[in-house]
């Protein structure tokens, strides 16, 4: 059957909601979609990130930045999982209600960026592993071919995405553990590892604002695209919770861990060093793999929303896009890629709850009946001060664009609602 001729309602499905409210009746279950959350978050850029804080600062300073890191964005997240499970709505569709028709190509930009940005650092890690593990394997060819293979698990949707992840979840958190304690016995336990002295080369803000950094795309603009599937606003809370104080948590203690015993960033010279390199190959890709596909696929879903474009074709764009990036270095750009992401991306948490609250007044119209602005400038400006706020180092910056953007919005709203009652 010609798909335009289908009802509605399978098209929608077919292309995963991309424009649309996900429906009661196909919500998934808790544990689908703890795991595919789970999923998300056992990111190589969260044990990168965990490295250059354990190499950077002693292990109490270290424990608690990764702590207040993970707080924060389990903050960030449970806040847009909560709107997307009550609402049905991707980060896509929500943003397009903060800032307006035209207006929604901000956040769209930035996501397409950053996924393609992420997925492109991802494959070029499985050619990277594949190299050390097998000098013999050239790094680019091997990246390409994950690249594709990644492409296509997305492209597939969450059915496909949950089957990786159920794989993927238990295998990772094995091998983390096994790493985690080899590397505090090479210390002399955890009384030994807080004698250890370090270079002290960030300061604690710093270290706070690249642990929000590594997961703040995640955290605020693929939780919507998960938590659309959740049958109710409990249970998007309790997953995010587990999600990022248990998993993401977890992930960045790897690479923090495993680089204070080492004094190496890198990962892979961490497993190396500890001779964990060729067993610990597969938990590796699956860990990637199972990352980057959750870009694309996120990725693809937001740029849909502001696209008349089928979601399966734009994963294919995405896929092809992120391994030319890998092929041309975008790897050895990662520690900027990480503050733009931190200075970015959590503002747009404060413009969409500040709308949420006080201008939809937590219910969002139907857009056929209520059609928006082509820009709406109250976000726009919202995100823009959010995003200056992030750069003034008092406090917790990650904190303060969140606050900035959510006030600014809020007096926005409220000014258009007073002048509208006049």
């Amino acid at each position: 059957m010609d798909e335009n001729k289908k009802p509605v309602s399978d098209v929608a499905q077919n292309d995963e909601f991309s424009h649309s409210s996900v429906p009661m009746d196909q919500r998934k279950p808790f544990m689908t979609v703890l795991v595919i959350s789970l999923g998300y978050v056992f990111v190589v850029t969260s044990m990168q990130a965990g490295g250059n804080i354990g190499v950077a600062l002693n292990f109490q300073q270290a424990f608690w930045a990764i702590i207040v890191s993970s707080v924060i964005l389990t903050v960030l997240s449970c806040i847009v999982g909560a709107i997307a499970a009550r609402s049905g709505l991707s980060f896509g569709m929500l943003s397009k209600y903060s800032f307006g028709q035209a207006g929604t190509w901000v956040p769209v930009v930035i996501v397409a960026v950053t996924t393609i940005g992420w997925f492109s650092i991802d494959a070029y890690l499985i050619g990277s592993s594949a190299n050390a593990l097998i000098p013999a394997l050239p790094i680019l060819p091997i990246a390409i071919l994950g690249g594709l293979g990644m492409t296509f698990t997305a492209r597939n949707g969450m059915k496909w995405m949950s089957i990786l992840s159920n794989i993927a979840v238990p295998v990772i958190l094995i091998f983390g553990v096994i790493s985690m304690v080899l590397a505090v016995k090479s210390c002399g336990g955890i009384a030994g590892m807080q004698q250890m002295v370090t270079a002290d080369s960030l300061t604690f803000a710093q270290a706070v604002s690249l642990g929000v950094g590594s997961y703040a795309v995640g955290a605020v603009m693929f939780t919507p695209d998960i938590m659309r599937f959740a049958k109710n606003i409990k249970t998007s809370v309790v997953v995010m919770v587990i999600t990022i104080m248990v998993g993401n948590s977890f992930m960045v203690f790897f690479g923090a861990i495993g680089a204070l015993a080492t004094g190496t960033p890198d990962i892979m010279g961490v497993l190396a060093i500890q001779g964990l390199l060729a067993p610990a190959f597969i938990a590796m890709v699956l860990n990637i793999w199972s990352t980057a596909q959750g870009c694309v696929y996120s990725g693809s879903m937001t740029l849909s929303s502001a696209l008349q474009m089928p979601r399966k074709r734009l994963v294919l764009i995405f896929g092809i896009a992120g391994i030319v990036l890998a092929c041309i270095g975008f790897y050895d750009m990662f520690g900027t890629y990480i503050n733009f992401l931190a200075s970015t991306v959590p503002p747009l948490v404060g413009v969409i709850l500040a709308d949420y609250l006080f201008k939809f007044k937590e219910s969002y119209p139907d857009l056929e009946s209520a059609p928006l602005p082509k820009v709406e400038w109250g976000g726009f400006i919202a995100w823009v001060v959010g995003f200056l706020v992030s750069y003034i180092n008092i406090g917790l910056p990650s904190i303060n664009c969140v606050v900035a953007a959510f006030l600014v919005k809020a007096v926005f709203d409220l000014a258009l609602k007073n002048r509208a009652a006049s």
